[in-house]
């Protein structure tokens, strides 16, 4: 009866083991992008951005499109636009750390970048300075920001859609930062 005992232990250890393996496995493909390493999309969607929303440090979202992914994967294949995309999230991750800085989509070449508290103050030089380091690196890149001081649940929500305006403004003359600041409380 013993040694059924421990056996019956040490497959349960076995399959604890196993599970937990799974189940970080399953936490990296849920919360990192596998082609870039960054945090993905949905982290921000689901996690940071509502975070973001509800508090009440200023708070600045950049949304950043590559300008050259098209041409690149028509001129040079699939690989090159990988590559492209690949380079790009190494230049913001270098740039930023690794925490803030998103894939939006599996599939595309949009990133945003997540400022809080201080940080989102200086949200416009960071923008124009991460817009040189990625040219300088031979990206092109369209970049949108916003960012509030504001307490209200409303303008909060709004800063990251105005974010994504602004970057599609932006993209119109490629290679551009367009940045707002919305008004704080009255």
């Amino acid at each position: 009866m013993r040694y059924l005992n421990a056996a019956v232990l040490l497959g349960l250890g076995l399959w604890c083991t196993r599970l937990a393996r799974r189940q970080r496995r399953l936490d990296a493909i849920s919360l990192y992008d596998p082609m870039t390493g960054l945090l993905s999309g949905r982290v921000f969607t689901c996690e940071r951005w509502p975070a973001a929303i509800r508090g009440a440090a200023p708070v600045a979202v950049l949304y950043i499109d590559l300008d050259e992914l098209k041409k690149k994967n028509n001129q040079d294949g699939h690989d090159a636009g990988d590559a492209y995309i690949i380079n790009a999230a190494r230049h913001l991750q270098r740039r930023r750390g690794i925490d803030q800085v998103f894939r939006l989509n599996g599939a595309g070449d949009e990133f945003a970048v997540l400022l809080l508290g201080p940080d989102a103050l200086n949200a416009q030089p960071f923008a124009n300075a991460l817009l040189r380091d990625l040219g300088a690196a031979g990206i092109s890149a369209s970049i949108g920001g916003v960012v509030t001081v504001s307490i209200s649940h409303s303008q909060r929500a709004s800063v990251l859609p105005r974010a994504e305006a602004a970057m599609r403004t932006a993209k119109l003359e490629r290679g551009r930062v367009i940045f707002e600041t919305l008004a704080a409380d009255a």
